[in-house]
């Protein structure tokens, strides 16, 4: 029983120890994103590092929320400071989003953010529809 036992935890401790590890330079990305208060589905957005790097990208639920990738492997996104677009346009023969994120905040330069070591950062955009 005790060999049986040990092999169990044996197993568990390989199977564990396989997974890709995070690097130091990457913290996990979670938020919100809203348009007028309603939240924006079908949404998706990217970080990318300001001045340069690997980009993160991540696709909002129903809910809004969003959960960053930086590769298939590893979720979060490089630390530092981004430039962040969100957008939802369809394609063709996709329904139209119930939430439409305005095409203002698909462009470069409109959305920042910055992401914090050793954490998980919670990031969430209220956009609106109103320019500014």
């Amino acid at each position: 029983m005790k060999s049986q036992i040990f092999a169990l935890l044996f197993a568990a401790a390989i199977i564990v120890g396989c997974r890709p590890a995070s690097p130091a330079n990457i913290s996990e990305v979670t938020g919100t994103v809203t348009v007028d208060g309603k939240p924006a589905d079908s949404a998706t957005i990217t970080f990318a590092p300001i001045p340069s790097g690997k980009s993160s990208y991540g696709r909002t639920d129903d809910a809004g929320h969003y959960h960053l990738v930086y590769t298939t492997d590893i979720e979060g996104a490089l630390i530092g400071e981004h430039a962040v677009t969100i957008a939802n346009e369809p394609a063709p023969g996709q329904a139209t989003p119930a939430v439409m994120v305005p095409r203002q905040y698909g462009k470069a330069g409109k959305l920042t953010a910055n992401v914090a070591p050793d954490q998980k950062n919670q990031i969430d955009f209220a956009l609106t529809t109103k320019a500014k």
